[in-house]
């Protein structure tokens, strides 16, 4: 009778566990369709777990819901005699097992001597990674961070893993971001984090946990090809060094990179960041470097060969780098550290990393220098900031003038004057400096010197009465200075503008007034001579004419005599006079009318006038015509004689 009885039992029991086993299958064969995420089955999970573990208890039979992973626990058997392995391991031995089981499918597992635990499987969203650290494995060698990566499907296989040499600890290999994974959580603890992201317009700067040690003469990491950092383990294989790396990760782009193994400095994350704040890291460092238009972009490379400053005093070109954008391209063609003969041009942006690169921005468009009295009205920052009005000591007088100087730095002069003047840095960080210094050193020092200098000369060799009279020679051989100076450095000079004396003492004033007069005045006088002399050619050319005239009418009157006779050419003199007297038709009256009308002395002297010049044949040269003939005393030799167009009538 108690046989019978335990047989139905055992009946029963088998007719229970496959009705269980059906709806385990079903359900989980409904999951898998559905998709649903793990979260959501929790408690059926939980009722699944309980029904899967009778089922191994009595009767050896596991289906794993959709959704979850089973981790295997072993209560009994005996111990393998690999002893790496003392939590979990790889083989079918005593304790949990590195495998896990999948759902959608059933295992037999021996009764009462498994036990299987349901887990959900893991979830890593878009936009995040997950970091592995492994509970079971190999010991890491010394020096090392991170366990090396080992083929086991993202850790989905726990056996090759364990088998396949993995090491504990936190891993070199995670786990991609919006994918799901079914991993033995007892072996491996994932932890979810998000992506790196650089913002845009900046850099990102790694630091590296784990690799070679580098030589104490470096500052950096040797380069090695490993996408971005994104591929761990080829930087590990492929050499790379602790530290920091002179790669950069640029702008607007999401990285997959293990926080495990690079520590990567950013805009947002640099004041949070413990070794960015402690070498004077800024955000401000951190964004791209954009050279505005008027300007250059003076670079200074922090590492790199020993310059030879008796040869030059900037590193010469090197070729191949994009400019300092690959620095182990510099740095492996035998670049020198310090100011480079290479320029960055205006309207361009650079990512450069600030580790390796400082940028000192000189203006290459005009600049307008004032030496004036600046006062407090304007910034410290002008490049004129250390120029005041000029000031001279003439014979024990103080004279003071304004000067204004426009000139232009070629962008192939900027290197120089930054290796002479320096950028004024003492960070020892790069990125983009826009400090005004070095322009104010050079303006100070060769500038300004070389137009205090001038000025000094002149005063020491000239008088007060003779500085003061040398205006525009001062300012001819001063803009000569001053471009002289200038060629020296390769700076280009555009134009020298020099104001008005002005003296500090009163009588000095009053001199100036008189000397200024008097030039005035002189001046004046100049111009009257001028034109004095100009009224006194043009009356010596007007007589010249009139000469010309009255030697003609001589001629005309020798010609005449030839042909006519004296006594003739004499008697047409006289008639041609008695034609212009008013002499009446009738005369009537006394005596003194008649001696008015009948003017005979007139008469008589018109007579011997014109005896007297026919008795002469000719002139001679030397004597005026108008003294010798009396033209202009007694009758002009044209009109007066009747020795016109029409002749004597």
């Amino acid at each position: 009778m108690k046989g019978t009885t335990l047989i139905v039992f055992l009946v029963l029991l088998l007719v229970v566990g496959a009705a269980a086993l059906s709806s385990l299958i079903a359900y989980g064969a409904g999951r898998s369709k559905r998709g649903q995420p793990a979260r959501s089955a929790k408690p059926s999970g939980a009722l699944a777990g309980f029904g899967a573990g009778v089922l191994v208890s009595w009767a050896g039979l596991c289906v794993v819901p959709a959704g979850h992973v089973g981790i295997v626990h072993k209560r009994f058997g005996r111990a393998h005699p690999d002893q790496r392995f003392k939590r979990i391991t790889p083989h079918d031995a005593r304790g949990v097992q590195a495998r896990a089981l999948l759902p959608g499918r059933p295992y037999w597992l021996t009764p009462f001597i498994h036990s299987v635990e349901f887990v959900p499987r893991i979830h890593v969203p878009a936009g995040r990674i997950g970091l592995v650290a492994a509970a079971e494995g190999a010991k890491r060698d010394p020096g090392r961070v991170l366990g090396r990566y080992v083929e086991c499907d993202n850790f989905q296989d726990g056996q090759a893993f364990l088998l396949g040499g993995g090491e504990q600890g936190r891993q070199l290999a995670f786990l991609r971001g919006d994918s799901s994974y079914y991993i033995n959580t007892a072996l491996f603890q994932v932890e979810v984090v998000p992506r790196t992201y650089v913002e845009p317009g900046t850099v990102g700067l790694v630091i590296a946990k784990d690799g070679a040690i580098r030589p104490p003469d470096r500052p950096f990491g040797r380069y090695v090809e490993c996408d971005n950092f994104q591929d761990g383990q080829a930087f590990l294989l492929g050499g790379g060094e602790q530290g920091r790396q002179l790669a950069i990760l640029t702008g607007g782009t999401h990285y997959d990179i293990n926080p495990y193994l690079f520590e990567v400095i950013t805009g947002s994350s640099v004041g949070r960041s413990g070794r960015g704040g402690s070498d004077g890291l800024g955000a401000g460092q951190l964004k791209e470097i954009a050279i505005p238009v008027g300007h250059a972009g003076v670079v200074i490379t922090l590492d790199g060969a020993e310059p030879d400053r008796a040869e030059r005093r900037v590193g010469p070109i090197i070729k191949g780098h994009s400019s300092f954008r690959l620095p182990w391209v510099f740095l492996a063609s035998g670049g020198w550290r310090g100011v480079q003969e290479e320029t960055l041009g205006e309207g361009s942006v650079y990512a450069l990393n600030p580790w390796f690169v400082r940028v000192v921005l000189i203006p290459t468009r005009l600049l307008i220098l004032d030496w004036s009295n600046k006062g407090g009205s304007q910034a410290d920052n002008n490049y004129d900031a250390a120029l005041d009005r000029i000031s001279v000591n003439v014979q024990g007088h103080r004279l003071q003038v304004e000067l204004r100087q426009t000139l232009n730095i070629p962008e192939a002069a900027a290197p120089r004057l930054v290796s002479e003047f320096g950028d004024s840095s003492t960070s020892g960080m790069g990125g983009l400096v826009n400090n005004p210094a070095p322009v104010q050193r050079f303006v100070e020092r060769v500038l300004g010197g070389a137009v205090d200098t001038y000025f000094n000369g002149i005063a020491a060799e000239s008088t007060v009465e003779e500085f003061l009279t040398r205006y525009a020679s001062i300012r001819t051989d001063l803009a000569a200075q001053v471009r002289n100076a200038l060629a020296g450095w390769g700076v280009e000079a555009a134009s020298t503008n020099l104001g008005e004396f002005e003296s500090l003492d009163d009588d000095l004033d009053k001199a100036r007034k008189r000397v200024f007069d008097a030039q005035i005045r002189t001046q004046e006088l100049e111009e009257q001579k001028k034109n004095a002399q100009i009224k006194s050619d043009i009356r010596h050319i007007e007589l010249a004419a009139e000469r010309e005239y009255v030697l003609l009418d001589v001629v005309k009157l020798e010609r005449k005599i030839e042909l006519l006779g004296r006594d003739t050419v004499a008697m047409h003199f006289f008639l041609a006079e008695l034609k212009h007297m008013q002499v009446p038709q009738v005369v009537s009256g006394d005596a003194e009318s008649l001696l008015k009308y009948l003017p005979m002395q007139r008469a008589l002297e018109i007579i011997d006038g014109a005896k007297r010049h026919a008795e002469q044949s000719a002139l001679p040269e030397s004597v005026p015509v108008g003294e010798e003939l009396g033209v202009g005393q007694e009758f002009g030799v044209g009109e007066e004689l009747g020795i016109g167009d029409n002749g004597p009538e």
